[in-house]
């Protein structure tokens, strides 16, 4: 295995390049993310003009290396994911040699939405998002895969629903996700053991879990952004050594009950169809805000 996870020069080159995805030039402008294996960039249309907002996620790396798998495989499951309407859409994808034949860049093209991290959720929203992520993750079992890294900042909205988005940690069900965040990874794919939707759900409940607690995993006593790394670590350490995740105080007891089902220790507690997860979110959606309060 080649160790390509990382061959980024520091100095930002490809800011103010022009890129060609679908037979169309793109002018890469700032750094928005960058991750381990990835770069996450701003972008436009060269000749300008309405609608032309995107982000290109770039691969930087070696043909014969694992990051040139994962790239590969998040462009054939965007590929097969396309009509899903909670996914966010792969727009292209270009592959370019930098000359020497030593380092491939892959280009995916995706429309600039708004993350959930940008978002200040309520109860409402935390059941919107429940809802359609759950539609997404219908999409994914359809097609047999599992994402591996549902997460806060990999949920976006369009303004008018939730699309699950990243798709850079998928595989096909009955595996195990080679990547994933730890802080919402279900105890099986941290064992390394084979994993169904189910493991996808669990990670859904764990986001929903913050969002509806100001921002606290499982057993943090306050907002992750203000506990240190080895407190966040204790708590997860807790949840998946099979700790029961309490009840958040102030939400409603069917809220709870729903995180309940969706994040057992024990995968055969868990709710095992995202299409019916779905349906209850929305139940619960209708029959706690069937009507605007006046």
């Amino acid at each position: 295995m080649t160790n390509d996870k990382s061959f980024f020069p520091p100095d930002d080159s490809l800011c103010g390049s022009v890129v060609w995805i679908n037979s169309t030039p793109l002018r890469i402008s700032e750094t928005i993310s960058q991750g381990i294996d990835s770069r996450i960039f701003n972008a436009s249309l060269l000749q300008g003009g309405r609608d032309s907002a995107f982000v290109i996620k770039c691969y930087r790396c070696r043909r014969d290396g694992e990051v040139w798998k994962k790239a590969m495989r998040e462009i054939e499951a965007g590929n097969m994911l396309r009509k899903c309407p909670h996914i966010v859409p792969l727009r292209g994808y270009s592959v370019l040699s930098e000359g020497n034949g030593e380092y491939w860049c892959v280009f995916l093209l995706f429309d600039r939405l708004q993350c959930l991290e940008e978002q200040t959720t309520d109860p409402r929203t935390a059941l919107e998002i429940c809802r359609d992520i759950a539609l997404a993750l219908v999409g994914m079992k359809k097609k047999g895969l599992l994402h591996g890294d549902v997460k806060p900042s990999n949920l976006y909205t369009d303004g008018e629903k939730w699309l699950l988005g990243d798709l850079g940690s998928v595989c096909l069900s009955g595996q195990s996700p080679d990547y994933g965040s730890r802080g919402y990874c279900s105890p099986e794919a941290m064992r390394g053991e084979a994993c169904d939707i189910r493991s996808d759900l669990y990670s859904l409940g764990v986001t929903l879990y913050r969002i509806l607690s100001g921002g606290r995993l499982p057993f943090c006593r306050l907002p992750c952004g203000e506990l240190s790394r080895e407190e966040i670590e204790s708590a997860i350490e807790r949840r998946l050594k099979g700790e029961r995740i309490p009840p958040i105080p102030g939400v409603c007891e069917e809220v709870n009950r729903l995180l309940l089902g969706l994040t057992g220790f024990d995968r055969r507690e868990r709710f095992r169809n995202p299409a019916f997860v779905a349906r209850h979110a929305a139940e619960l959606l209708n029959k706690s805000y069937s009507t605007e309060d006046n």
